[in-house]
Formats: structure tokens, C-alpha cells, sequence
């Protein structure tokens, strides 16, 4: 955490010097709480969703014809957009290109789409075998920021990243079939320590099935958590529409 603090510092420090400049179009503009220009940002896709799984619908609504038919585990999801250009350039920078300080400016894109944060933040945990290879979560960082951010704004919200804790090795998610991804997962995880928040948040910088999310839900119903949010970069993943007309 004290990195993304570290690094904070010094863009201040730089913008104070100079001309900032968009780290996409690299086009100049004024000092910015990220590293993006305003026309830039505003070019990120937005389309109508289910407040509930996330997913892109015709119309927006609380709960779509699926999620009444089968829910999903958590109560609500909150993303940026889907998983495109140019939230996608950054995503695989944070994960695979040791970019950890990019979390600072997703996190803070991803803040501003929680009205009503919870208490408490989970971050999705990774297996110390990956963690070891990566040296970082990505979910810890997006964590930290989104606890600053919303605590810059009178609430009070803590981020955990000691409470979940992934016991077993499994196969990346990325590139598997839907059905594979089920029960790539099963057993993987578990909670460390009682949770006396009933309303918390998991982390992830991209949903796709909600395989992983499905399963950290069911171990957090296990052990009282009464209301689940995710809080995501991107919420990826077929539209309704497409689910309707696909074999």
C-alpha cells in the first residue's frame, strides 16, 4: 500500500512542474486524479445493465429474467465498463506487466460507480505459488485505493486482504470453457478469521463467469455475511440478448 502512497506523491509532484500529458492519447491536460484525459475517459463504453449479475441488458433493471431464474450468489455488482480498449490495455498491464501502480487510477475510475460503499473490502485472494510469481495482487492494490477514495469521503471502509485465503492451486481462469471454470475452482478457498461485518464487497479487477465470485460468496454466506457487493473493473461476459439466441 505504502507504494501506490509513494507514487501518488510523486505525480502531484510532477504536475506541479509541468504539463501533464494523457497516458492514452498523450494529448496535454490539466492536473487529474488519473493518469487519463477527461475526452478519454468520457470515450469509455457504458451500456445498460443488471444491477444484480452485471451484465449488459436491453434496458437497464435491478434484476434481469435470469438472475430471477437463477441469481447469483452476490447481491450486487458495480463495474466501469466492459472488458475493451482502453480499460483493457491498462488491465493487462496491472496483471502481467508488473504495472501494480495502475490499480491507483482504475481504482479511482471504479470508485465513483459505488454510491453506498461497504464496510468492508475483500479482495479476491491468489495461491502463494502465483503470488509468488507475480509478487503482487492486483486485487489488494484496487482494494487499498478504493478504501482511501471512499474514506476521503466521510466513510468509514476497511480493506482486508488477510481474511480470504486461496488453499489451492488451480488452473488460470482466462481461456477456459464456462463449464470448466465451475469446477476448476471447487475447494480453493477459505476464511481465516470470524467476519462480524454483515455487508461486505469482494474485489476482482475483472469478472467474467463469476465462477470465483460464485464460490468466495458461498464460503461468506457460510459464515454470516448477510449482504455481498462486487466491485469490479470489468464485468465481461455474453449480454442477455446473446444468451438468448446462442445453442
Amino acid at each position: 500500500m505504502g507504494g501506490l502512497v509513494f507514487i501518488r506523491w510523486i505525480r502531484r509532484s510532477i504536475q506541479k512542474l509541468g504539463v501533464s500529458h494523457c497516458d492514452f492519447c498523450s494529448q496535454a491536460m490539466p492536473p487529474s486524479e488519473t493518469i487519463w484525459c477527461q475526452a478519454c475517459l468520457d470515450s469509455i463504453k457504458t451500456v445498460p445493465r443488471c444491477q444484480r449479475c452485471g451484465l449488459q441488458t436491453e434496458h437497464e433493471t435491478d434484476v434481469c429474467g435470469e438472475c430471477l431464474l437463477h441469481p447469483p450468489q452476490w447481491d450486487r455488482l458495480y463495474c466501469v465498463s466492459d472488458y475493451s480498449d482502453p480499460l483493457r490495455e491498462y488491465i493487462n498491464k496491472l496483471k502481467y506487466a508488473q504495472q501494480f501502480w495502475l490499480a491507483q487510477d482504475l481504482g479511482v475510475l471504479l470508485s465513483k460507480h459505488i454510491p453506498e460503499p461497504a464496510p468492508l473490502i475483500l479482495p479476491v485472494p491468489l495461491h502463494w505459488k502465483r503470488f509468488w510469481w507475480r509478487s503482487y495482487n492486483q486485487s489488494d492494490h484496487l482494494g487499498w485505493t478504493l478504501e482511501r477514495e471512499f474514506n476521503l469521503k466521510s466513510s468509514t471502509t476497511h480493506c482486508n486482504n488477510k481474511i480470504l485465503k486461496r488453499i489451492k492451486a488451480t488452473r488460470p481462469q482466462q481461456g477456459l470453457s464456462r463449464s470448466f471454470r465451475q469446477t476448476n475452482l471447487l475447494g480453493a478457498f477459505k476464511i481465516t478469521q470470524p467476519i462480524k461485518e454483515k455487508h461486505v464487497a469482494l474485489v476482482d479487477d475483472v469478472v467474467t463467469t463469476g465462477a470465483t465470485i460464485n464460490l468466495l460468496c458461498l464460503e461468506l454466506r457460510k459464515a454470516g455475511v448477510e449482504r455481498i457487493d462486487v466491485y469490479t473493473v470489468c464485468r465481461t461476459g455474453r449480454s442477455k440478448e446473446q444468451d438468448a439466441t446462442s445453442c
